[in-house]
């Protein structure tokens, strides 16, 4: 036979499958590589997208934090208030337009933006007439902005009652008048409707007419027909966002591990923030409220992949260092995987505007 035609030697095929396995050892690797590259890049830029979402969630409430409760004699009043749901419950809020729930040794902070939405009236209207414990109707000395379906806090200056919710049903004849029943009502659509926050034989609070010599009394807000206090804070690795006027909540974005915040308060009245801090004294007065000028906010956002520990000793060095922010460390170390993972830290400053205007009386 022509040697040209024998084929291949057993050699000869024994060194082209080294060759060959040698070629898929380095192709798997360099896959094996460029797969953890990408799943890394994914992973964190995952992270950075869910930071972005929740920090400017959490900015677009804080710009409007205060609007419509901004009346300074009244800050900090506890606001009870009922809705018929379902399920039906009563709740409260405090009247003020950011709370910070300071987490313990490090934990993440609970934020809360209460405003309004009324586009009419800012300055809380006087009681002309005492408001007993079970009325339905208020006397005011202007009704100008009040509307049907309108939700109103009504207070009371030189006093420690709670403010209480009520619900606009009817604005009668009388001018100076304005309605709060309970069960249905026509709206200003001529729809039949249900006085949701309307609570039967009221709740449990009478207020006195306003004094214009003493300065104290009965004050009556219009923070519109969908007021809103919502309620930031981390639940599962989520930043949870609550609205505790409907009782709705919903996840904002995954992923999200810290939140921290702090007041930026102004001790002296210069109308300058020389002070960040996360609470309030014990008891705050309107005064300490007040002064509250600013807010600034940090999130820290994990990626979703845990990266290998380091193949010499089995330990993750990921991160080595907890994550930092203008107000200090936070504390990632709850997971005691926390060194496996990348972290993104964003952070803003918000100029509590509404705080910054606030009608001194």
């Amino acid at each position: 036979m022509n040697r040209y035609n024998r084929g291949f030697s057993i050699v000869e095929i024994l060194v082209a499958m080294v060759i060959a396995l040698l070629g898929m050892i380095i192709i798997f690797q360099v896959f094996s590589l460029s797969e953890g590259i990408k799943r890394t890049s994914t992973s964190g830029g995952d992270a950075q997208q869910n930071g972005l979402l929740a920090l400017f969630s959490m900015e677009r409430h804080a710009r409007m934090a205060g609007f419509g409760i901004n009346y300074a004699p009244l800050l900090g009043c506890t606001v009870v208030a009922y809705n018929s749901g379902p399920p039906a419950r009563d709740f409260t809020f405090t009247l003020v337009g950011v709370q910070i729930a300071d987490g313990a040794s490090g934990a993440p902070d609970g934020v809360t933006f209460a405003f309004g939405n009324s586009d009419l009236v800012l300055v809380p209207a006087k009681l002309t007439g005492i408001s007993a414990v079970a009325s339905t109707a208020f006397r005011i000395d202007n009704r100008y902005g009040f509307r049907l379906s309108d939700l109103a806090i009504v207070a009371e200056v030189g006093s420690t009652k709670n403010c209480s919710l009520r619900q606009i049903t009817s604005l009668p004849p009388a001018a100076d008048e304005i309605d709060h029943v309970t069960g249905s009502y026509v709206d200003v659509n001529g729809a039949t409707v249900s006085s949701t926050f309307n609570k039967g034989a009221g709740l449990g609070i009478a207020y006195n007419a306003w004094d214009n010599t003493a300065q104290t009394g009965g004050r009556l807000y219009n923070v519109g027909p969908s007021p809103s206090v919502i309620a930031y804070s981390i639940a599962n690795s989520q930043l949870v966002m609550q609205d505790q006027i409907n009782g709705t909540s919903i996840s904002i974005a995954d992923g999200i591990v810290q939140l921290q915040a702090q007041f930026g308060k102004d001790t002296d009245g210069d109308g300058n923030v020389d002070l960040w801090q996360a609470t309030m004294p014990a008891t705050p007065t309107t005064t300490d409220w007040s002064r509250v000028l600013a807010i600034r906010i940090a999130v820290a956002a994990r990626s979703a992949l845990a990266e290998r520990p380091d193949r010499t000793t089995g330990i993750c060095n990921t991160t080595t260092v907890q994550p930092t922010w203008s107000g200090g460390t936070l504390t990632v170390s709850g997971d005691p995987n926390w060194m496996c993972y990348r972290y993104k830290v964003f952070e803003t400053t918000v100029p509590l505007r509404n705080q910054i205007w606030l009608q001194p009386s």
